[in-house]
C-alpha cells in the first residue's frame, strides 16, 4: 500500500513510524524542510517539500500509485481542499483532519460530499471522548468498541489491592472471572526495589497458566455488559464524579466540557488568556470560567484541588499539563488525567504517580490505521507502541479457520496470537476452546503487528 501523508508534525511523524514499520510506501509532504530532513534521518520514507494544496504536486506523486491521502496539517482548510483536489486528481481515498467542531455538526451541508473527502477525522474529539470514558469508568486507561458496540474492548489498571495474584486465569469460576470476557493483553511493569517508576515493561500475551498481578495493566474484551462490570470484578466501587477542574481552554478542553455537562458533572475551566476565556464564557455558559494561570501552585491550592472529583490537565503545551498535574497531585487530588501529544513523557507520569495520560497522537493513529486496513479488516487498534494490535475482522465462506474448533487450532497458531471474542447472529461469546467459528461471525483477534498478513490470509 502506498500513502502519501501532508502534514509532518506530531500525529503525521507517528503514523509515518507505523506505516513504515508495516512496509507501506510513504511520502511524506510539508513546507518545512528540516521536518523533512529530520523524518528521513528517522524513517524510511519519502519526502517532497511543498504545499498539500499544489495540485502539481499532487499529481506528480500520482506515479507511485497511492492508495490513501492523508491531510494532517493544523489547518482545517487547507486539509480540506487538499482531499478535494487529490480526490479531483484521482486519489482513490483521502482522510482530512479537522480541529474545528462545526464541521462535524449534522446540518443541511455534509462537509465530507462538499468537500470530496472519505473520512473527517477530528484528534481532539477523539481524545476528549477517551478522556471521558475514564471519567464515567475509574481506572480505565483505554477503552474501545467493535462489532458495532456490541463487543468493547477495555484496559485497566489492576489496583494494588488485588490479592488473587496466584490464581491462574484457566480457573474462571475460582477467579471469579465472568464468562463473557477475556483477558487479552497484560502489559507487567518491573520494579526495581525501592523504585516508583518501573524500569521495564513486558508485555504479555496471556494463555491459562498466566496470572493478573497488583499494577498490570490488562486488557479485557467481551460482551458490553459484561466489561462495564469490571469494577466489581476488582472490588472497586464505581463513582461517578460530581465536579471537575479543566486546565486549558483547549479544543480538547471545550469538547471535554460539553460532554461533562451532558452527564452533570459541575465544570470549571481555568485558561491564562483573557480573550480565550471570553471565548469560552460565550460558549461554555454552564462552566464556570477562571482567568488564571492552570500552573499556579496557590491557585489551585485556594481552589481546593484535592476535593475536585477529578483534574484534567489539557492545555496545548505538555510541560503545562504536566506541571498543572504534577501540582494537582502535589496537592492531595485523587483522580488527575493528563492530555499529552509526546508520550516520552508517560515514564515521568508513573514517577509523580498519575496513572492516567490521553494522547491525541495515539487516538487519531488508531483511527486512521483502521481506515487505511478496512478492506481485510473492519477495525484496528495499535497498542503499546504498536507491539500489539487488536482487530476486527470477518470471517469469509472460504476461511481457513471455519468448521474447526479453536482448541485444534491453537497449536497451529503463534503464542502472540489470540481470538478472543466472536459475534455470531447477533450474540457475543468468549472464544473458548470448543467455539466453532463460521462464516459471517465477527470475530475480535489480538496479535502481534507481524501476523497481520497471515490473519487476513486465514479470514
Amino acid at each position: 500500500m502506498n500513502i502519501v501523508i501532508i502534514g509532518a508534525g506530531d500525529i503525521g511523524i507517528h503514523l509515518a513510524t507505523i506505516f513504515s514499520q508495516l512496509d507501506y510506501g510513504i511520502v511524506l509532504i510539508d513546507i518545512d524542510a528540516h521536518k523533512l530532513e529530520q523524518a528521513t534521518r528517522d524513517l524510511d520514507v519519502g519526502v517532497r517539500l511543498g504545499s498539500g494544496n499544489d495540485w502539481e504536486l499532487l499529481e506528480e506523486i500520482l506515479e507511485i500509485r497511492p492508495d490513501l491521502l492523508i491531510a494532517l496539517t493544523d489547518d482545517d482548510e487547507n486539509n480540506l481542499v487538499a482531499c478535494t483536489i487529490a480526490k479531483n486528481l484521482g486519489y482513490p481515498q483521502t482522510i482530512a483532519r479537522i480541529r474545528s467542531d462545526h464541521y462535524f455538526k449534522q446540518s443541511r451541508l455534509h462537509f465530507d460530499r462538499l468537500f470530496a473527502v472519505d473520512y473527517l477525522i477530528g484528534p481532539e474529539k477523539l481524545t476528549a471522548d477517551a478522556i471521558l470514558n475514564m471519567i464515567l469508568y475509574p481506572g480505565s486507561i483505554m477503552t474501545e468498541n467493535f462489532a458495532h458496540g456490541s463487543i468493547q474492548m477495555r484496559t485497566v489498571k489492576v489496583p494494588p489491592s488485588w490479592r488473587r495474584e496466584e490464581i491462574p486465569l484457566k480457573q474462571r469460576e475460582k477467579l471469579n472471572l465472568s464468562s463473557d470476557m477475556m483477558v487479552g493483553l497484560i502489559n507487567r511493569p518491573l520494579y526495581a526495589k525501592g523504585k516508583v517508576a518501573p524500569y521495564q515493561e513486558t508485555l504479555i500475551f496471556p494463555h491459562g497458566e498466566d496470572t493478573l498481578h497488583p499494577k498490570d495493566e490488562v486488557t479485557f474484551v467481551g460482551e458490553t455488559e459484561a466489561i462495564s462490570q469490571l469494577h466489581k470484578f476488582f472490588g472497586v466501587p464505581m463513582k461517578i464524579p460530581e465536579s471537575a477542574l479543566i486546565v486549558g481552554g483547549s479544543l480538547i478542553g471545550i469538547n471535554l466540557a460539553r460532554k461533562l455537562i451532558d452527564h452533570g458533572i459541575r465544570v470549571r475551566i481555568v485558561e491564562k488568556d483573557f480573550g480565550k476565556c471570553q471565548f469560552l464564557s460565550e460558549k461554555l455558559p454552564q462552566c464556570t470560567v477562571i482567568h488564571r494561570d492552570g500552573t499556579d501552585y496557590r491557585f489551585l491550592q485556594a481552589e481546593k484541588v484535592d476535593e475536585v472529583g477529578v483534574f484534567v490537565a489539557c492545555a496545548r503545551s505538555d510541560e503545562v499539563n504536566f506541571l498543572a498535574g504534577s501540582i494537582a497531585q502535589d496537592l492531595g487530588c485523587e483522580e488527575i488525567i493528563i492530555s499529552l501529544s509526546n508520550t516520552d513523557y508517560l515514564p515521568l507520569l508513573e514517577k509523580q504517580g498519575i496513572n492516567h495520560a490521553a494522547s491525541p497522537r495515539i487516538y487519531a493513529a488508531n483511527k486512521i490505521l483502521s481506515i487505511a486496513r478496512e478492506k481485510t479488516i473492519a477495525s484496528m487498534v495499535s497498542m503499546y507502541n504498536n507491539q500489539a494490535e487488536v482487530m476486527e475482522v470477518k470471517v469469509s465462506s472460504g476461511s481457513k479457520m471455519a468448521g474447526i474448533p479453536i482448541r485444534l487450532l491453537g497449536p497451529q497458531l503463534p503464542k502472540d496470537f489470540l481470538i478472543v471474542a466472536i459475534q455470531s447472529r447477533g450474540r457475543v461469546f468468549v472464544a473458548d476452546g470448543d467455539r466453532v467459528l463460521s462464516p459471517g461471525d465477527t470475530v475480535v483477534v489480538i496479535s502481534s503487528p507481524k501476523h497481520v498478513d497471515e490473519i487476513r490470509e486465514l479470514f
